[in-house]
């Protein structure tokens, strides 16, 4: 599902025109906006990263409790809040849908939960700058979002109404180091490993959570330009 796009510009045009991607600059300090552009050629390129409406990823990876490894399929729409995200364990399953309309999970062992509305309004919110649709909204210039650095390497997100959008901690080849986001009021962050070629693109081989509950190596990492939307309905 990779791609990289060769045509003239008039024809860039139009594809960029249908796809919905942005040509707009990054706003924020010339030194933020710099180390996010070398960091998103690190990973591909900013056009194929723009271009792209569906991520697919999957990792083997290891929760620290209950002690089990987890296997991960996730299909992310990067242009609406669309996710399928299946975890296999050895204890239990579990399936984490979402759609503009509602989130919820399936459990292999005891019934589904649906989240509540300001759950719900909470899972849509930390969408916008969930460490992959971060990266999206990065390379196809979203206006909604400002940059400032915080020391030599990392890099601050402002989204709307001055909210904070995270930050990515970006070494001086433009590989990314750690991120990290609140989501509500529970602090993320992620250390990640080196790049490597994924296809068409390039991503970090592993990452863990900085506590160590999560660890995990990606097996596949893929972008399309077919959207995603998810076929399932909410539980009652």
């Amino acid at each position: 599902m990779g791609f990289i796009i060769r045509a003239s510009a008039i024809l860039l045009a139009v594809v960029s025109a249908l796809s919905g991607a942005a040509t707009a600059e990054l706003k924020g300090s010339k030194d933020a906006k710099a180390r996010v552009n070398l960091m998103l050629d690190r990973l591909g390129g900013a056009e194929i990263w723009s271009e792209a409406t569906t991520l697919y990823v999957e990792y083997a990876g290891w929760r620290s409790d209950p002690a089990q490894p987890i296997d991960e399929r996730a299909w992310r729409s990067l242009s609406t809040p669309d996710q399928k995200v299946i975890f296999e364990g050895r204890l239990s399953d579990t399936a984490y849908h979402m759609n503009e309309d509602a989130s919820w999970l399936l459990f292999s062992e005891r019934p589904a939960r649906r989240f509540n509305a300001e759950e719900h309004a909470l899972n849509l919110e930390f969408w916008n700058y969930d460490f992959y649709t971060v990266i999206h909204n990065l390379a196809r210039g979203d206006n909604r979002i400002t940059l400032r650095m915080d020391g030599d390497r990392t890099v601050r997100l402002t989204g709307p109404g001055n909210a904070d959008w995270g930050w990515f901690e970006i070494d001086d080849t433009g590989q990314p180091i750690r991120w990290g986001a609140n989501y509500g009021e529970d602090k993320l962050e992620y250390l990640y490993g080196p790049v490597r070629a994924f296809g068409n693109i390039n991503f970090p081989a592993w990452g863990t959570a900085s506590n160590g509950f999560w660890r995990f190596e990606y097996t596949a990492v893929d972008l399309s330009r077919e959207p995603f939307r998810l076929d399932a309905e909410p539980p009652e």
